[in-house]
């Protein structure tokens, strides 16, 4: 069977559960998982794993993404996307491309941030677009998150529809929402705003991806070992103790590893995921 990562760019309309489905069926096997979710408006790199390959899909979860996306000033929806009814609708006249700047000059860095309410963040054990979706009001608290490049890529003035479409790249943290970025700025503009489209076109060092439509022609990974070596520094085990790291068990970790590391057996396949503790490789994840 194969087992590994797949890179796939995602189209506008499903769900990342119905490319998880997918990918099932492509390579025939019930143990499919994806790494950060995206929203069926989105397109783009959705990180998928394979076999065991999903074991490692909690540590690329965590990994920094880049979007390009475009905000749509002067109207507000309840999703803060394309696909909510509207909320507002209010004039853009008079707002200038300088406003546009300096607004947006204030979601870069360690900013705080509200999550949009319909998302899949999980309140006692339910998703919160489900509660919204059955009546409820849901309130989520703001979250710490690092956004390391705001930029504006176009500013198209839409006088027919009174809007303003600004394209945007950003490069952020894991868990930040880019419809809250468009929510929040509209809102310090006054006119309200909303999200009309999203690519990811980054995750991690993961950035060449395929169509749906090319891995079904054509199903192949990225295997295991291979995948844990670009994403992770590795070290290389001996006989002894690749055979007692298979078994779960502690060995030495060289003088230079630190952190989160692969670890590599004496025949070059990935033994396991580890830590460095204490000068001891401590495993996270094994491969047997």
């Amino acid at each position: 069977m194969l087992e590994g990562i797949v890179l796939v760019d995602k189209p506008e309309g499903p769900t990342s559960h119905d490319v998880v489905r997918k990918m099932r069926r492509i390579f025939n096997t019930r143990k499919v998982g994806h790494a950060g979710t995206l929203d069926p408006m989105a397109t783009g790199m959705l990180v998928i794993g394979i076999g065991r390959a999903t074991r490692l899909l909690g540590y690329l979860t965590m990994n920094d993404k880049e979007y390009l996306g475009t905000i749509r000033l002067g109207i507000s929806t309840f999703t803060d996307d394309a696909q909510g009814d509207v909320l507002e609708a209010k004039s853009t006249r008079g707002l200038d491309e300088a406003a546009i700047y300096a607004a947006l000059r204030q979601f870069r860095g360690h900013i705080s941030q509200t999550p949009t309410a319909i998302s899949a963040i999980k309140v006692d054990g339910k998703r919160a677009y489900d509660r919204v979706r059955a009546g409820e009001e849901v309130e989520l608290k703001a979250r710490e998150v690092t956004i390391d490049d705001c930029e504006v890529v176009s500013i198209t003035d839409r006088p027919e529809l009174d809007v303003i479409d600004v394209a945007v790249r950003v490069v952020c943290s894991a868990g930040t929402y880019i419809r809250a970025i468009a929510r929040d700025l509209g809102a310090d503009l006054g006119v309200g705003g909303h999200l009309t489209s999203l690519r990811r076109t980054r995750s991690g060092v993961f950035a060449n991806m395929k169509s749906i439509e090319e891995l079904e022609a054509d199903p192949v990974v990225m295997d295991l070992t291979e995948s844990i070596k670009q994403v992770f520094p590795c070290v290389k085990l001996n006989d002894e103790h690749t055979t007692k790291a298979l078994h779960g068990v502690r060995v030495p970790a060289p003088m230079d590893a630190a952190g989160t590391v692969g670890v590599i057996g004496v025949h070059g396949v990935a033994v396991s995921l580890c830590e460095v503790k204490n000068n001891e490789l401590v495993p996270l994840v094994v491969f047997v």
